[in-house]
Formats: C-alpha cells, sequence, structure tokens
C-alpha cells in the first residue's frame, strides 16, 4: 500500500513542461506549490532529440558536448535549472540533490545521471559553473553543469517549461527523465531525497535497454 502512495503521489507526465516559478523565500526554502500544468502530449508524438535540440553545450571543465546525443541519450537524467549568482534557493535545492545522490548510491553516475541547466548563459560561463559545483561539493563525475549560447539555452528551457525572461524566474521543479522512453516525472526539490531517488530508479530500471555507449 506504501508504494501505490508513492507512485500515485509521483504522478508521471509524459515529456510535459514544468511550471514552477523560481521563488526565494525567508528561511531560504524552495517554493512548495506547484502551479497548474498543461495537458501532456499523446506518448510517442514527439522525437526527443528534435524536440530537445542537440544544441552544442559546454560543461563545467569546459567539455564541449551535445544536449541529446551527450547528456540524455540512453540515460535516466535528474534535470534541474540553477544560475550562479543564486544565493538562496539555488545553493539549497543543490544540496538536495546531493542528499539524493547519496540515497542513489552505486546507481549514481552509472543509470542516473544529473544535469544543471544554467538559466543564466550570458553571465555563467564554464568558469562560473565551475566555481559554484565546487563550492557546493557537487563538482562530481556523473554531474555535468552546462551552458551555451543563449539562443540554445533559450530553446531547451522553453522545451522543459523552465524558461522566464528574468533569469531569476525560472522553474524550479526537478526533471526525471528517459526521453527516449517518452518518460518525465516533475517533482518538487524539497520533497524527501529518498522519494525523489526512488522516483529516479524507477525509471532507471523500467526495462528499456541503455543505448550502446551511454555511461
Amino acid at each position: 500500500m506504501r508504494k501505490i502512495l508513492l507512485l500515485a503521489a509521483l504522478a508521471t507526465t509524459l515529456l510535459a513542461p514544468g511550471a514552477l516559478a523560481h521563488t526565494e523565500h525567508a528561511g531560504g526554502k524552495p517554493a512548495a506549490v506547484e502551479s497548474p500544468l498543461p495537458q501532456p502530449a499523446p506518448a510517442g508524438t514527439r522525437d526527443p532529440r528534435a524536440y530537445f535540440t542537440d544544441a552544442d553545450l559546454t560543461t563545467q571543465d569546459a567539455r564541449k558536448v551535445r544536449f541529446y546525443s551527450d547528456m540524455l541519450k540512453g540515460r535516466t537524467v535528474v534535470l534541474n535549472v540553477t544560475y550562479t549568482n543564486c544565493t538562496e534557493a539555488c545553493p539549497l535545492i543543490t544540496k538536495q540533490l546531493l542528499q539524493v545522490r547519496e540515497e542513489l548510491g552505486k546507481a549514481f553516475g552509472k543509470q542516473v545521471f544529473f544535469v544543471t541547466l544554467t538559466s543564466d548563459p550570458a553571465r555563467d560561463t564554464p568558469q562560473a559553473l565551475k566555481a559554484f559545483a565546487q563550492k557546493q561539493g557537487a563538482d562530481l563525475a556523473g554531474w555535468s553543469f552546462l551552458t551555451g549560447r543563449k539562443s540554445d539555452v533559450d530553446v531547451i528551457l522553453k522545451r522543459l517549461g523552465a524558461w522566464s525572461e528574468n533569469v531569476e524566474e525560472h522553474a524550479t521543479v526537478l526533471y526525471i527523465m528517459d526521453v527516449d522512453a517518452k518518460r518525465m516525472r516533475r517533482m518538487l526539490p524539497n520533497l524527501p531525497p529518498k522519494a525523489i531517488a526512488e522516483a529516479a530508479r524507477i525509471i532507471a530500471t523500467s526495462g528499456r535497454t541503455p543505448a550502446p555507449g551511454a555511461n
């Protein structure tokens, strides 16, 4: 019964955009109220490479990557959006993800990967992302912090439903995705790390064979 309730609470939505505004509160806790969400498109109607794009991006280590081919293809990914000048909500969400990583154990970096995409690519250089990741203790194998041309980043953010004209108002939901299997769960970042990790495990072990070279 407990597992049934957990699965109900996690409410899978197939590749639907998220809609939680970036908010910083007294006490520094991320918002816990989710806005109404649009209806998902029918499963299988979107090609993930075309939809999420294969834009050229750059990691915190100045490594050039393609968004779909190198970050999403054949993987279960926990993705969040941040900007390095954020002093409250974004660092707290990063710390929450570090706890999720602990809950994942050996699955982290093998079955489940973390991707943090900047909402402020004009200022968030690879060096800025590196400094942010190091400061938070999140500069880890299996966790990519991404920046790129603003036009490319904006398209991805819009596909996720996370874009805002003001970089400080990006969506703060976590996107747990296996885009090749057309699976996505959006979860609030202040849910228990164990619940977030369990959602990632469910997607990662759902039976789809990983693409060759996905590691």
